[in-house]
């Protein structure tokens, strides 16, 4: 199956509305640290037994100073660097958050809950992540993916609180249509393929909460068709954390 490659977008940001004068916040990519560096080394003795097998420790990309572990439980940790020392600055579990069931049409079953790597601006002093579950299920010659996110804001004592609800981070879907030998001797692309995208914009309108532009961009690639037949579809909306519908 096609895999949906979701970093850059996820993260991409840009005018918001026509006025150029409302600031555009960018959400922090974390950045994978080599497990033979010293700083994954500083970070893993700061987070005593934490350094498992699943775990990934990260750097918040650019000047920022910040470094996070997070692991399959799922999980995030905090460390901050005071000159050469490296101290553990909050953690957040979510073990026991298990977002909203999408298995009523009987087809998909959840694969896991992770924690994506970036920070998620909620306004000028707090920050969310994006606890994302994955769910699918397998076709005789293709299958079907759907991921969907809960943003959730950190806070200081290690509790964490809903943001955003349930939205759909990504999704692809492969369905076989070549059935012989004939048919794949004469079709170079042999699937219905479609899949989606969530491209966010934040931005600063002088408000307690940033406002959040959910852009999921739709495409659509017909079987036995070359690729310049992918169609796209947009759909946006406008959402303010903790806004309940």
């Amino acid at each position: 199956m096609k895999k949906i490659s979701i970093l850059f977008l996820i993260l991409a940001s840009g005018p918001l509305m026509a006025n150029d004068n409302v600031p555009v916040i960018k959400p922090i990519p974390l950045i994978a640290l080599k497990k033979k560096s010293d700083q994954y080394a500083g970070v893993c003795h700061a987070v005593e037994n934490r350094c498992t097998e699943s775990a990934k420790v990260w750097k918040e990309k650019g000047v920022g100073e910040g470094y996070y572990l997070t692991d399959s439980t799922p999980a995030i940790i905090k460390i901050r660097r005071v000159k050469n020392n490296y101290i553990k600055d909050g953690e957040w579990n979510f073990s026991q958050y298990r977002g909203t069931d999408h298995s009523s049409d009987g087809e998909l079953n959840r694969e896991e809950i992770s924690v994506f790597p970036a920070l998620y601006p909620i306004n000028k002093t707090e920050q969310a992540v994006a606890l994302v579950s994955k769910w699918s299920t397998a076709y005789s010659g293709g299958g079907r993916v759907e991921e969907y996110a809960d943003f959730l804001i950190l806070n200081s004592n290690g509790s964490h609180q809903l943001a955003f609800k349930d939205i759909p981070f990504s999704s692809s879907e492969m369905i076989r249509a070549c059935f012989s030998e004939e048919d794949y001797a004469k079709n170079s692309h042999c699937h219905d393929e479609s899949w989606s995208i969530l491209n966010l914009k934040i931005i600063d309108e002088g408000k307690s909460y940033y406002s959040w532009k959910f852009i999921t961009r739709s495409y659509n690639w017909p079987s036995f068709t070359d690729k310049s037949s992918v169609t796209v579809e947009t759909s946006e909306q406008v959402k303010t954390p903790l806004q309940r519908e």
